[in-house]
């Protein structure tokens, strides 16, 4: 399988520091036998040490995954490396006096023609395919429980003034939620993974409508940088675009 990927990860005013980080595969070889890997994390706004975990999430979990032989079950290995690297922020996080540090992460794993996802927090992945992008993973947030039980609507989340609110992080309780997803792939796809510095300031049909309209990658990937800085996005913003 031929994959194409492209990436950008800048920072934001909020804060004075780029607290997202992104991992992808290194080495083209790696990548025969064990498929492509992509991780996309945000450091927890309002937590000193969010730059720190989610870098130490990014790396841990891409190294860890490429030097790893013989992994009979990938989404037994993925959750229980999640969870290792959960414990590994809060250990740093006491030993350096920045208790609480934590991160979001979304990863996606491209191998044998199935893409394995995992998420904790409110970055997201996106599948465009028959020209239409749909979420793949869910929210760990205060508004995305108020969108499951129907009191507002998808495109209002990012109307409210609590959208910044998450409900699970890696580093924030010894036993996060860990969601996981499985998807046969189709002769064509592309995903999105991204942070919430651009979908908390743009909805899903104008992500949609850039990636329907735009064929390369960087390109399209830049253009989603910029709509999310015309509509005021003040976060880091973070994206990996996968295609084959």
């Amino acid at each position: 399988m031929k994959i194409k990927f492209a990436f950008l990860s800048k920072k934001g005013d909020k804060t004075p520091v780029n607290q997202d980080s992104f991992a992808v595969p290194k080495i083209k070889r790696d990548t025969k036998n064990k498929g492509w890997l992509f991780v996309v994390c945000d450091g927890v706004g309002g937590y000193v040490g969010g730059e720190i975990a989610s870098k130490m999430c990014c790396e841990m979990i891409i190294n860890d995954y490429y030097i790893t032989e013989n992994i009979e079950n990938i989404p037994h290995w993925l959750e229980d490396e999640i969870k290792k690297i959960n414990n590994e922020i809060i250990t740093k996080g006491i030993k350096n006096g920045t208790p609480g540090m934590s991160t979001t992460m979304v990863s996606l794993l491209i191998k044998d023609n199935t893409a394995y996802i995992n998420n904790v927090g409110d970055s997201r992945v996106y599948i465009f395919s028959d020209e239409n992008l749909k979420q793949i993973t869910e929210d760990h947030s205060v508004v995305w429980g108020y969108y499951e039980k129907g009191l507002i609507t998808k495109d209002e989340i990012i109307k409210s003034n609590i959208k910044h609110l998450i409900t699970e992080g890696l580093g924030l309780n010894p036993r996060p939620k860990i969601n996981s997803y499985q998807i046969k792939l189709s002769d064509k796809f592309l995903f999105l993974l991204c942070t919430d510095g651009l979908t908390d300031v743009a909805i899903d049909s104008k992500i949609e409508k850039i990636i329907k309209d735009t064929e390369d990658l960087q390109t399209c990937i830049e253009l989603l940088y910029q709509l999310s800085q015309d509509n005021y996005s003040l976060d880091d913003v973070t994206m990996v675009m996968v295609k084959n």
